[in-house]
């Protein structure tokens, strides 16, 4: 069966990067209607009125920050994809754009290649990150100390639970242990799970 075209509204309020964004998406596979907004009220009169399958916003917007438009959008819609492009490399935005559990997250900084393979990875079901943001993540998650929920999901991980039966114990959502897993990785600099458990230890984790 074939794969119906994504609807894409992009909320950008330069119009130069708006119109350069609009050429791009016109390159992807797989993609209907391209329609803009160049602030939040715009955006969400005209996703009131459309039926978008992603949403790509600036962090930055003249009414209101991508966040608190992103917020509003997901009580309309709750399972919308997004995807955050942004020039903000600031702690505070790299974290918040990571907490907002976005489909995808791509660099104003980065080459315009990265926009595009990010956008046909969500349009297929999947999720992308720019290397330059995951650089950015990692570098400042790095220097955080885990939280004491990821104190818990990591005692769960290293004890063999899955994470199924974590969210069960926890009374979470299976996406919020996915989503700590990856965070307690990226934190611990870890790319396996014995290497894991190995830092875990060395920084006196309680695995027990």
């Amino acid at each position: 069966m074939s794969q119906s075209p994504a609807n894409i509204l992009v909320i950008e309020d330069h119009a130069v990067v708006q119109l350069g964004i609009n050429t791009l998406l016109s390159t992807c596979g797989f993609i209907g209607l391209i329609d803009r907004a160049s602030n939040g009220k715009e955006a969400i009169d005209k996703f009131l009125c459309n039926n978008f399958d992603i949403v790509l916003i600036d962090v930055e917007l003249p009414d209101m920050t991508g966040f608190e438009l992103l917020s509003q959008l997901r009580e309309h819609h709750p399972t919308i994809r997004v995807l955050f492009y942004s020039m903000h490399d600031e702690f505070w935005v790299v974290r918040q754009m990571f907490n907002s559990e976005a489909d995808g997250i791509v660099m104003k900084s980065d080459n315009l290649d990265e926009l595009r393979t990010a956008v046909e990875a969500i349009i297929a079901g999947g999720r992308y990150f720019s290397k330059e943001y995951e650089s950015f993540l990692k570098e400042y998650e790095s220097q955080e100390e885990l939280s004491s929920q990821e104190i818990n999901v990591l005692r769960l991980v290293a004890n063999g639970i899955t994470s199924q039966e974590i969210a069960n114990q926890l009374y979470v959502s299976l996406n919020t242990v996915e989503f700590h897993r990856r965070r307690i990785m990226r934190k611990m600099g870890a790319s396996n799970m014995a290497e894991l458990i190995k830092k875990a230890i060395e920084k006196g984790y309680p695995l027990g």
